[in-house]
C-alpha cells in the first residue's frame, strides 16, 4: 500500500500522487474550506472592510440562500448587520486600546533597570546576580495535584551534586 495524503482542511485522505495533490490543490472544495479556516482567524475589523466593500448579492437577499457560500463575490450582509458588526469591532477596540496603555521603550528600560537595581542590592556577596522567581501558569492544577516533572524547583535550588569519573 502506497502513501497517503490527508488533508487537514477537507478532512480527507488519498493516495498521494502528484496528480491527484495537484487536483485535490486546486479543487472548488480544498479552496472553500482553506478559506473558511483562514477566515476564522481574521481580525474582524478587517472581515467588515471586506464586507463593506463588496456590493449587495441579489439572490441571497431574495430567496435566502446563495450556492457560493463564502465564497460569493458579494457581499451577505445587510446594512443593519454591518452597523452591529461595526459597533462590537469599535467597542472591542477600544477596550484593547482602555484595557493595555501602551509603554514606551523609555519606560521599558526604566523599569527594567530598576528590577536589576533591586535584585543587585538583595544579593549577597558570595551568590549570583541572577535570582530567579518560579511562577505556575494559571492553568494549571495546584502544586499538590502536579506530578513531579512539572513541580517547581525548591526555594534554594537544587543541592550540588558530587562530581563522580566515568571509565
Amino acid at each position: 500500500m502506497g502513501k497517503r495524503y490527508h488533508c487537514e482542511y477537507c478532512n480527507r485522505s488519498f493516495a498521494d500522487t502528484l496528480h491527484t495533490r495537484k487536483n485535490h490543490i486546486n479543487g472548488v472544495q480544498h479552496k472553500r474550506n482553506r478559506k473558511l479556516h483562514y477566515d476564522s482567524f481574521k481580525d474582524p475589523a478587517v472581515l467588515l472592510a471586506e464586507e463593506t466593500s463588496k456590493p449587495p448579492c441579489r439572490k441571497f437577499f431574495a430567496t435566502g440562500t446563495c450556492g457560493f457560500g463564502a465564497n460569493c463575490w458579494y457581499s451577505h450582509t445587510n446594512a443593519q448587520m454591518l452597523l452591529a458588526t461595526q459597533g462590537t469591532t469599535g467597542k472591542t477596540s477600544n477596550q484593547s486600546q482602555a484595557g493595555q496603555p501602551q509603554a514606551t521603550l523609555e519606560e521599558w528600560l526604566e523599569k527594567y533597570n530598576r528590577k536589576q537595581e533591586k535584585v543587585e542590592s538583595k544579593d549577597a556577596p558570595g551568590k549570583s546576580a541572577l535570582q530567579l522567581t518560579y511562577t505556575l501558569p494559571p492553568n494549571l492544577p495546584p502544586p499538590q495535584q502536579l506530578p513531579p516533572s512539572l513541580l517547581p524547583p525548591p526555594p534554594g535550588g537544587y543541592p550540588e551534586l558530587p562530581r563522580v569519573e566515568w571509565g
